[in-house]
């Protein structure tokens, strides 16, 4: 593997110009935004493929960050690297990331941490509160303004996931297979996935990754969100999300709730009446956490 040491060897003059900078990395199982940092100036922000550690063994996680990041670092001296990810929940997982990230950066300064982590410092930073993820999958924490303090746990799309892309997409589809959607509305979603019942039942039991399919719904239930039934599920996610995950947080209604994701983002006119309706006080909702870590990351501490 290469390192960026190599780089340093080149002349003297090279050297001088070499700046030492802060690597952030947002890491989901799909995409990881890449953002380097030198001061409170952007270099550059990139998104690659995800970096989940669940899905990959040591050496091909190295050759993966190899092959998708060294282009972009090459020739800048990053000192410290951040970064927050998906399946970062274990030392042992949180190890294998650190340890990829030092065979790439062999001098640099490693802190790997779980995506709500990141989350909820994007969100939070040295506030307390409750901080959510509202993706295509969904989690929650509780945040003293330093580190997570509870944290109900998140199922997976197949026992939990409330409020997320992936559970409205469940939603919508017990709809359309029930009868219950209306025949305008089913015929629509037969007509643009180009499926009939029996079809969308294989997608789902019948080919690998169902969550995949099954949360590409959601994107059919914002395309159509006019339509009453698609406006009460996406109403039924936030509120299952309410009951599952923040009730359970002691003193909830005296915290302030802040929320990142697509879907906190695009859906938020339905999320803020859900929260209001529940006496909830929303903070900030955030499309992602990236610009909270920049935030973050440039304050003078």
């Amino acid at each position: 593997m290469k390192l960026i040491q190599e780089s340093y060897l080149c002349c003297s003059f090279t050297i001088a110009k070499i700046r030492f900078m802060i690597l952030i990395a947002d890491s989901g199982s799909t995409k990881t935004q890449w953002v380097l940092l030198d001061g409170k100036k952007v270099v550059f922000d990139i998104t690659t493929k995800g970096f989940n550690p669940y899905y990959y063994r040591k050496k091909d996680l190295e050759d993966d960050l190899e092959n998708e990041l060294f282009q972009f670092i090459e020739g800048h001296r990053v000192e410290k690297v951040y970064f927050f990810g998906a399946g970062c929940s274990t030392d042992n997982n949180c190890a294998l990331v650190k340890n990829a990230l030092l065979s790439l950066i062999p001098d640099a300064e490693i802190h790997v941490g779980h995506d709500l982590d990141g989350a909820a410092l994007a969100l939070l930073q040295d506030k307390e509160g409750i901080a959510c993820i509202l993706g295509t999958g969904s989690n929650s924490c509780m945040w003293d303004g330093r580190k997570v303090t509870g944290h109900v746990p998140s199922l997976g799309y197949l026992l939990g996931d409330e409020g997320s892309g992936t559970y409205i997409g469940k939603l919508m589809l017990q709809k359309i297979l029930y009868g219950e959607a209306g025949q305008s509305l089913s015929d629509l979603f037969y007509r643009e996935y180009d499926l009939d019942f029996e079809r969308t039942l294989n997608e789902i039991y019948g080919k690998p990754n169902p969550n995949k399919f099954i949360s590409s719904v959601s994107k059919f239930v914002g395309e159509n969100i006019d339509d009453p039934v698609c406006e009460k599920v996406v109403r039924q996610a936030f509120e299952d999300f309410f009951d599952k995950q923040l009730s359970k947080y002691p003193g909830y209604q005296e915290k302030t709730v802040s929320f990142t994701g697509s879907v906190a983002y695009f859906y938020q006119p339905i999320l803020r009446k859900v929260c209001e309706e529940k006496g909830i006080t929303i903070g900030l909702i955030m499309k992602n956490p990236m610009v909270g870590l920049i935030d973050y990351y440039t304050r003078d501490h």
